[in-house]
C-alpha cells in the first residue's frame, strides 16, 4: 500500500521476547482464577491461528494481550479475540482485543449479583413478542430455518441472583443501526463481519447500564470489558485541541455522577494522562459518551484521542526494543 510504514514482521521467537517483557503486566492484572501459564498457552495458540497478528505493530499486539488479561478473559475465539485492523493513522496494521458474548457472559456471572445474562438475535420470520404490560415478558421462538436471514431486532435479558423480576432490553434493527452508525467507518471494521456478534454486545451495553453492579473487583472487570471500544475505528484525524475544564467536572464524569458526559472534557483528560492504568479508568465514561454523542463527528474525535492516549501511553509502558524508526 503506498505510503504505509513498513513493520517488520515478527517471527515466533521474536514475539516471545515480547511477551516476555510484558509478561509482569499481564500477571498483575489477570484475576486469580486465570493462571499466568493458560494465558500465555491461549494467546500463543491464536498467535499460530491467525500468523497476521505477527504483521501488526509490536505494541499494539502486546497491549491488546494486556487489555484481554486486565479484563480476566482468554482471548481464545470465543470470550474474546485479538484481531489485526488496518489504522490508517500509522499505516499499518494494528491489533485490537474484542470481548465477545460469551466473555461479557461469563464476566457478568463472576460480577456476584446476576445469575444468569443471555442476548439473542431475532430474525425475519420468527415468532417474536415483546409483552408489556403487569405481566412483562419476551416470546421468542428460534426457527433454524430462518438464522440466514436478515435481522428484525435483538434483545438481552439479566436476571438476578435476588429473585428478582428479570431486566430486559429490546432493540430493533433500526435502532442497533443507530448505534453501528456512529461510526462512519463502521464497514471496515467488525459490524461488517461479525454483524450478529455486535448486534447482541450493543444489546448487552444498554442492559448494563439498568444493571445494580456494586463495585467489587471482578464487576470493574465486567464493566471494563462492555465498555470496551467495538468499533475498531480506522483512524484518519487527530482530535482537535481543546481547553482544559475544571477537574471536579471532569471527576463527576469519570464516576458516572453525570447524566451527559460532555467529549471535550474527556478529550482534554485523555491527552493529559500519563500513565496506561489513567487511560484505561477513563475507557468507560469514553465509550459511554460516544454512545450518546450526537454526531458521527463527535463520537470519532473520543475514539481518536482514545487511541492515541492508548499508543502514547502504552508505548511507554510497554517500552518495546527492535521496532523500526
Amino acid at each position: 500500500m503506498s505510503g504505509s510504514r513498513q513493520v517488520k514482521r515478527m517471527d515466533r521467537d521474536t514475539f516471545a521476547a515480547g511477551f516476555a517483557q510484558v509478561s509482569s503486566q499481564v500477571k498483575a492484572v489477570l484475576p486469580t482464577h486465570v493462571t499466568f501459564d493458560k494465558f500465555e498457552r491461549v494467546v500463543r495458540i491464536a498467535v499460530q491461528k491467525n500468523p497476521k497478528l505477527l504483521e501488526c505493530k509490536p505494541q499494539s499486539l502486546f497491549m491488546a494481550c494486556v487489555q484481554a488479561a486486565s479484563d480476566g478473559l482468554l482471548p481464545d475465539g470465543r470470550e474474546g479475540a485479538i484481531v489485526p485492523r488496518w489504522n490508517s493513522k500509522e499505516s499499518c496494521n494494528m491489533a485490537s482485543w474484542m470481548p465477545m458474548v460469551a466473555g461479557l457472559m461469563k464476566l457478568a456471572r463472576n460480577s456476584g449479583q446476576i445469575a444468569s445474562i443471555t442476548s439473542q438475535i431475532v430474525y425475519e420470520g420468527e415468532k417474536f413478542s415483546v409483552i408489556m404490560g403487569d405481566d412483562e415478558r419476551i416470546e421468542h421462538e428460534r426457527d433454524l430455518a430462518k438464522t440466514d436471514g436478515s435481522i428484525v431486532a435483538v434483545y438481552a435479558i439479566a436476571r438476578l441472583k435476588d429473585g428478582s423480576d428479570p431486566i430486559r432490553e429490546v432493540l430493533s434493527w433500526k435502532q442497533v443501526e443507530k448505534v453501528r452508525n456512529v461510526n462512519k467507518d463502521w464497514a471496515k471494521g467488525p459490524w461488517a463481519q461479525w454483524s450478529d456478534e455486535m448486534a447482541r454486545k450493543t444489546a448487552i451495553r444498554r442492559l448494563v447500564k439498568r444493571l445494580p453492579l456494586s463495585t467489587d473487583k471482578e464487576v470493574e472487570r465486567f464493566e471494563q470489558a462492555v465498555h470496551r471500544i467495538d468499533a475498531l475505528h480506522d483512524i484518519t484525524e487527530s482530535a482537535p485541541a481543546i481547553a482544559a475544564p475544571p477537574e471536579d467536572d471532569f471527576m463527576a464524569a469519570a464516576m458516572g455522577e453525570a447524566p451527559q458526559i460532555a467529549a471535550p472534557s474527556l478529550t482534554e483528560q485523555l491527552a493529559q494522562a500519563r500513565t496506561l492504568q489513567q487511560v484505561q479508568e477513563l475507557e468507560p465514561a469514553v465509550n459511554e459518551a460516544m454512545d450518546q454523542a450526537e454526531t458521527s463527528e463527535k463520537s470519532q474525535e473520543l475514539a481518536d484521542a482514545l487511541e492515541n492516549a492508548l499508543k502514547r501511553t502504552g508505548t511507554k509502558q510497554l517500552d518495546l526494543a527492535g521496532e523500526p524508526a
